[in-house]
């Protein structure tokens, strides 16, 4: 069905709400401004400079909840989850309460808590009084119930989402998307194409609701078996991605296409794209745009030199028969030599650089050294006398089946986890602090690396710690 990071969904459904703000606020026109442009980081410290001049509290909440917006945004979701229970705090009516509501059951719904997120989602259906929000809520608890495996409830909520736009005068982009989905969870997959081609042409359209579109164009595509098409707006979806500067949303777009080009048989394209899938697997504060572009265009280069290499041999063809035969000359003799060369062997380490390698790896997690920042492949190397940064990363990858840089954050990782688990004046140290106290340059890559390795965030942890 519809892509299952619910992170990437949830974007979407705040685009269309920010889209739906009809305001003469000077101060909400800028916020939009910013997040349709995806300039996340401006957006926030504009909305944290007013926050510092306004007093009254109805109005604080406002912008807490484009701050909320914002961060869930930037996949910042401990600091997300702080404002948006703080401002709750201060509002009393239940009915006050949807909007944060509705942000945190995204933010529940993004870190796979999602017994926590359909709790809250329930809250904003049972007490809003907005169409358009209990239509994206239902929306998002329809996706929930699919990645539940629970295609009945999935249908039901999506049903009563598709009743809303019906009786309700809503905004038309919302109305639109909730006809697609309705449309394809259906298989009307031409008229959803058809909508989502609507949505792309658009020039009102932000930026994440067209790069949604042509994901789900492919979709479709991909229901009709036309996977050579499917790839091309996959293609488009992807380019779109590296402008979000969302490492989630890139890694969905890279994961369609490994999967439709190794349908299609084309296993080196897939591998292409599984280099941009573990970049982005493994991406952290420092994002870079101009690296997945560059990894984008090596890909799109190597099919331009062989479309040139495939007009050259027609050339050559055209050319005579005399051509031919030198062509298929040159073909063959090229095919022998490269059956001829060997492959790439491993690595031979010797017993010495083995011996030093396996002493600096014990001095390392003995006396805590991982716990230094910055630590690199190169400087571990010049430290320990290791003739090699290849020989050290062949080892590791060897012995413990993972990169040097994942086998550092490892140790980092269990070492925070077991001194937050029996330091309790630790669990008091604030989430960028205890990153730094182990050895991470900052909260971002710290809190990744701990959901990969314990499947929540630290604060999550904490939290279930102090209870």
């Amino acid at each position: 069905m519809t892509p299952k990071c619910q992170h990437f969904l949830c974007i979407i459904l705040i685009s269309l709400l920010t889209s739906s703000v009809t305001s003469q606020d000077t101060i909400q026109q800028k916020i939009n401004y910013y997040i349709s442009q995806v300039k996340l980081d401006s957006a926030k410290t504009y909305i944290k400079a007013n926050l510092a001049d306004k007093n009254h509290i109805n109005y604080k909440n406002k912008l807490n909840y484009q701050l909320v917006k914002v961060l869930f945004m930037q996949s910042s979701y401990e600091e997300a989850l702080q404002h948006a229970f703080s401002s709750i705090d201060n509002i009393e009516n239940e009915n006050e309460k949807v909007n944060f509501n509705f942000l945190i059951g995204c933010i529940y719904s993004a870190i796979k808590d999602y017994k926590k997120s359909i709790e809250y989602f329930n809250l904003v259906v049972n007490y809003g009084d907005s169409p358009s929000l209990k239509v994206q809520t239902y929306l998002l608890l329809s996706e929930l119930h699919v990645d539940l495996n629970d295609s009945i409830s999935a249908e039901k909520q999506l049903t009563k989402a598709y009743k809303i736009t019906k009786n309700n005068n809503l905004n038309s982009k919302i109305t639109d998307h909730v006809s697609m989905v309705y449309s394809f969870f259906k298989k009307n997959y031409e008229i959803c194409k058809q909508q989502n081609i609507k949505t792309i042409k658009d020039t009102t359209s932000f930026l994440n609701t067209r790069s949604y579109a042509y994901s789900m164009i492919g979709d479709c595509l991909i229901k009709q078996d036309s996977l050579n098409e499917a790839s091309i707006y996959f293609e488009k979806f992807l380019k779109l991605t590296f402008e979000t500067k969302d490492p989630e949303q890139i890694k969905v777009a890279a994961k369609k296409l490994i999967v439709v080009y190794e349908k299609l048989g084309k296993q080196e394209k897939a591998n292409t794209y599984h280099k941009i899938y573990n970049e982005a697997k493994d991406d952290s504060l420092s994002f870079s745009v101009e690296k997945y572009r560059d990894m984008y265009t090596i890909e799109k280069d190597r099919e331009l030199a062989n479309a040139k290499s495939a007009r050259i041999k027609k050339n050559y063809i055209i050319g005579g028969l005399s051509v031919i035969f030198i062509f298929i000359a040159f073909y063959f003799n090229t095919k022998r030599k490269n059956s001829k060369k060997s492959p790439t062997k491993k690595i031979v380490i010797n017993n010495s650089e083995i011996e030093k390698i396996d002493s600096a790896i014990e001095t390392l997690k003995s006396k805590q050294q991982f716990l230094k920042a910055n630590i690199s492949r190169k400087s571990f190397c010049t430290k320990y006398d290791i003739k090699s940064e290849r020989y050290l990363s062949e080892y590791i990858n060897d012995k413990y089946k993972k990169s040097f840089t994942v086998f550092l954050n490892d140790l980092r990782i269990e070492f925070a986890h077991d001194r937050l688990l029996n330091d309790h004046q630790f669990r008091n140290y604030k989430i960028e602090e205890i990153a730094k106290e182990c050895g991470f340059g900052s909260k971002k890559s710290f809190e990744r690396a701990f959901i990969t390795k314990y499947n929540q965030t630290p604060f999550k942890f904490i939290t279930t710690l102090s209870n």
